[in-house]
């Protein structure tokens, strides 16, 4: 099961423990009808995942199609002066 608050993931495992997520960046492909999320540990910032989601409840791994579209939108995000003048 998975709870999106405030730029946290709560993932809610089969044996109901919780294992929390901040979001990085996420974005929607409408040609895919998946959500995108770039997850981290708060106490590891540097431990950046990648996980889609159809569905809002579920997490899936990305293919590795997925992964290099995800891969260049993050660049995008991260390098865009527009997209850094709002963050």
């Amino acid at each position: 099961m998975l709870e999106i608050t405030d730029n946290t993931v709560v993932i809610t495992k089969d044996d109901g423990t919780e294992d929390l997520w901040k979001i990085y960046f996420y974005y929607h492909n409408p040609d895919r009808n998946k959500d995108f999320f770039f997850l981290f540990k708060e106490e590891d910032p540097d431990s950046l995942i990648v996980m889609a989601s159809k569905d809002h409840e579920t997490l899936e791994d990305v293919t590795p199609e997925e992964l290099e579209e995800a891969q260049e939108m993050l660049n995008t995000y991260e390098d865009d002066p527009e997209i850094q003048e709002i963050k």
